[in-house]
């Protein structure tokens, strides 16, 4: 197993001013994908009015506009069996997969995953993947607010298989963020990704935290083709990497 720097970028990206924990609840409640889309609007929303005065809560809106985007397009969460240091849990998930267009053809890609521990993703965990499903970026964020890199792991993943077209986003979600997401097609998917990491001993972070592992998890999420315009998770990625170069200039 190899120390992966490159899982650092995120939680760079995730520095606090100071570390305040809220309790974490497994087993998020069963909910449609409609209700989920439009409970993270409102989680997205409320972290972005709070990150105008205190700019750990960035992670949060961002994190909750990922999970909003595949729930407004129809996705189902996935149930994943994630093995912590104390045991097994039951964590939700979604997977995208974004395909870049050049006008004529899908010249590249990039997957992303978002795994949430409790209906509002209190502890919530992402990680970004090159074409090739190799992970290149990812962090942990407990308590709203407390980021988390990996000390040492790695992740995989694919694409098996490609289902109908997306839903329609509802017009009652009001997420600035979405705003940002413009789309040329969109299809509902299946993945299959590989997990295995070790976090340090943070202090208010839950021990079991420390170890988080699944093993060809079936994880639900959607396929995008973006709008010639540019691709819309790759410039999600692009901002996490030039917030991390701020962040470390002060």
């Amino acid at each position: 197993m190899r120390t992966p720097a490159r899982f650092s970028v995120v939680a760079s990206f995730l520095v606090v001013a100071f570390a305040a924990a809220c309790s974490d609840s497994t087993g998020p409640r069963t909910q449609s994908p409609a209700q989920i889309a439009l409970h993270f609007d409102s989680i997205a929303i409320q972290a972005k009015a709070q990150s105008d005065t205190n700019s750990a809560y960035a992670a949060r809106t961002l994190l909750a506009t990922l999970i909003e985007i595949p729930a407004a397009l129809g996705a189902t969460p996935a149930t994943v069996s994630v093995t912590t240091a104390t045991g097994a849990e039951s964590w939700k998930a979604y997977e995208l997969l974004e395909l870049t267009s050049n006008g004529t053809s899908n010249n590249d890609s990039s997957f992303a995953i978002l795994m949430f521990r409790d209906a509002d993703a209190h502890t919530a965990f992402i990680a970004f993947f090159d074409s090739t499903g190799a992970v290149q970026d990812g962090g942990l964020v407990t308590g709203d607010t407390i980021p988390v890199s990996p000390s040492a792991g790695d992740a995989t993943t694919s694409l098996t298989s490609v289902g109908g077209a997306c839903a329609t986003p509802s017009s009652s979600l009001h997420n600035p963020g979405l705003g940002s997401f413009t789309l040329g097609t969109c299809n509902l998917a299946r993945f299959r990704t590989t997990l295995q990491i070790t976090l340090p001993s943070t202090t208010g972070v839950d021990a079991a935290l420390t170890h988080l592992a699944f093993t060809n998890a079936n994880m639900n999420g959607v396929r995008l083709v973006d709008a010639a315009t540019g691709a819309a998770v790759r410039r999600v990625h692009q901002m996490i990497h030039a917030t991390a170069a701020a962040s470390r200039r002060h």
